[in-house]
């Protein structure tokens, strides 16, 4: 008797288990319905001229206070400084005054020895980001400003 309420029971207990509904939400459903970071910000501008040397030259655990553009500083603390690969280096900085909000810049050094730089500021609290990158017609570099949810699959 004892093992016919147990296997009742584990019956029971799995059926209302698998019963129950996967919700799942696409990149769009999470994102969109966050506040925006950079509302105010131009969808694209140039970085100052020395704005990737700064970060570049950063220390680890050193406070910065960036001039991004009209309308957007970024401060915070250097946390991470990372060379994963050969011709590699990352320089992450977390915004003290903003929670969540990340800046990371990277300098790969291409087998001809060019330079080329990537960089994004994103917040996992909002639903914009920003993107450094190279504009291939006139070698500029330029923050872009994206829609997180264009820029994660589903």
């Amino acid at each position: 008797m004892k093992q016919l309420v147990l296997v009742l029971a584990l019956s029971i207990l799995s059926t209302y288990s698998f019963s129950q509904e996967i919700k799942f939400e696409s990149g769009h459903q999470k994102h969109d319905n966050k506040p925006a970071m950079f509302g105010t910000v131009s969808s694209r501008f140039t970085p100052s001229q020395t704005f990737i040397s700064e970060v570049m030259n950063f220390r680890l655990n050193q406070q910065v206070d960036l001039f991004i553009t009209n309308g957007l500083r970024f401060k915070g603390q250097v946390t991470s400084i990372t060379s994963d690969a050969p011709g590699l280096t990352t320089v992450t900085v977390q915004s003290t005054d903003r929670p969540g909000l990340l800046l990371s810049i990277s300098r790969t050094t291409l087998p001809d020895q060019t330079i080329a730089y990537r960089g994004i500021m994103i917040s996992k609290k909002h639903s914009d980001m920003l993107m450094l990158d190279k504009d291939p017609v006139t070698g500029n570099y330029t923050w872009n400003k994206k829609q997180v949810s264009n820029m994660l699959a589903d």
